[in-house]
Formats: structure tokens, sequence, C-alpha cells
């Protein structure tokens, strides 16, 4: 059984007296390989799912940071600690966790226009992608 190069436009058959675990008949295929599976993981892995905003977790998630604030803010951003003396309020480290989880299903749940910058990010990766795959069949 011939082996030949995973690279997809290529095709060229590996040597038998190649170590078995090659893949590629050479290291520039290999990299091309690699960034275009990087490319693709980073198109499917950029944006989550679109959600609406009411979904399951949303209204908990903002009924949790709703109370974290109202508590600082009657308590104070400083309070005092076990020994009395003045530190930051305990549940100020827990804001920046709330806020990434609402603009996360927020920035989902929004309607993705030409205007989007990750949309755009995309589409230029599909294009780059595309021009690639082209240019390795006409070779």
């Amino acid at each position: 059984m011939k082996r030949r190069c995973a690279h997809s436009p290529c095709g060229a058959e590996i040597p038998a007296t190649a170590d078995p675990r090659t893949r590629f008949c050479t290291d520039a295929h290999r990299k091309a390989a690699a960034r275009a599976r990087k490319a693709a993981e980073a198109i499917t892995r950029s944006r989550p799912a679109p959600t609406e905003p009411t979904g399951e977790r949303y209204p908990a998630l903002r009924a949790i940071w709703d109370a974290v604030a109202a508590t600082i803010a009657a308590e104070g951003v400083m309070v005092a600690g076990s020994s009395g003396v003045p530190v930051s309020h305990p549940l100020l480290r827990f804001l920046g966790q709330l806020d990434t989880a609402l603009s996360a299903h927020e920035r989902a749940s929004e309607a993705s226009d030409d205007t989007d910058p990750v949309a755009v990010a995309q589409a230029a990766a599909r294009t780059a992608m595309e021009a690639y795959r082209r240019d390795q069949s006409e070779q």
C-alpha cells in the first residue's frame, strides 16, 4: 500500500523508507496543513452560537449581577476586614466574571452584520483559505 501526502492539493507519494508516522511529503506541506487547520478552528470557535437574550441563564446572571452591584453600592467599595483594617469589598472579585458572562451572552444574541469585526475577520479567513486551495490545486 502506497502512502500519499496528507496535504489535500498535493497527494504526492511518500517514500517507503520514511518514518511510518510521516504524513506529509515536505515540511512546507506540513506547515501549510497546520495553518489551514488552525484557520478553520479559529473560524468555528471565534463566536458562540446565537442565543436569545432571554435564554435560561441570562435572567439568573442578570439577577446575580444586580444583587452584587446593589450590595457593593450599599456597603461601599472598602469594608472592614477580619482584623478591622479596610480592604476592598470581597464581591468585587466576582464582578469581572459576571460581566464577562453577561457580555458574551449579549454579544452572542446580537445579529451579525457586515460591520461586525468578527464577521469580517471570519469572511477574510474563508476567502484566504479558498484562494490558498485554488492556488494549490492549480500547481
